[in-house]
């Protein structure tokens, strides 16, 4: 909590760059492309940060609650959130939210499990405050990315948050939220294809860049984003006795590179 605090006055100065435009263009196009509730519904941002993030829910039309462990992160969200009546916000540990179970329509965790002390207590959390038939949407900062090395590097010779920062890949990821919500189907993409060195040129062609390498280099951009739908019926199948304890899930409409996770 305390790096946020002390970076809460600068944290939103690199999205005022080149680069930073269209990394966070990239990342919200992907978010909300794979994004399901309708306009309304209640959100909660969990970790909202700076709250770039929550007030874009609400200009969108979601009822948002967003929490956040840094006092001063907390304080940017509510400069910037001001003006919007349906934004809400509180000071909260998403490892221990202050929300009854089923509270929300989507519960969403924006690079939030990387600084959790405790990522299977998060998940736990985040996924019992969803409705049945809600989602949860995890993005986290790819292991496999050149971004992964490129922060670890710099923060090896500078220090700040990344010096403690978990990545995941994707297995990595899909493990963990398997294992603390009991899912086992899920829907993911990645984005953000060009390095954190990337120059005016490759800046300008990020985009087309974008729809063409994704279907090869999928596994490898910066942010990871999965989604996992709180399903409302589960199904008890007649089968062999070995098979009796397994509980399968009813019919879904087939999604996206959705994945099986056993």
């Amino acid at each position: 909590m305390a790096n946020f605090d002390r970076m809460a006055d600068t944290y939103d100065a690199w999205y005022e760059t080149p680069l930073g435009r269209t990394v966070e263009a990239l990342e919200k196009e992907l978010f909300f492309r794979l994004m399901r509730p309708v306009s309304g519904a209640r959100v909660l941002d969990a970790g909202c940060g700076t709250g770039r993030l929550t007030a874009e829910l609400a200009r969108k039309g979601f009822m948002v609650t967003g929490v956040d462990i840094s006092p001063a992160m907390l304080k940017k969200a509510r400069d910037r959130t001001r003006l919007l009546r349906n934004v809400t916000l509180l000071h909260a540990d998403v490892e221990k939210l202050p929300f009854p179970d089923a509270a929300f329509d989507l519960v969403v965790a924006f690079t939030v499990l990387e600084f959790t002390t405790n990522p299977g207590a998060a998940v736990r959390e985040l996924w019992r405050v969803v409705k049945p038939g809600g989602s949860l949407m995890v993005a986290v900062l790819n292991a496999w990315s050149p971004w992964a090395w490129w922060r670890r590097r710099r923060a090896r010779r500078r220090g700040g948050i990344f010096a403690q920062a978990t990545f995941y890949s994707l297995r990595d990821l899909t493990t963990l939220l398997r294992e603390n919500t009991g899912e086992t189907v899920l829907s993911w993409d990645a984005c953000v294809f060009i390095p954190p060195w990337a120059g005016p040129l490759l800046i300008r062609l990020a985009v087309p860049l974008e729809r063409s390498v994704r279907p090869l280099l999928r596994p490898l951009g910066a942010l990871i984003i999965v989604r996992l739908d709180k399903r409302t019926v589960m199904q008890r199948v007649f089968a062999p006795a070995e098979l009796t304890k397994r509980i399968v899930p009813g019919i879904r409409p087939r999604e996206t590179h959705a994945t099986h996770l056993e």
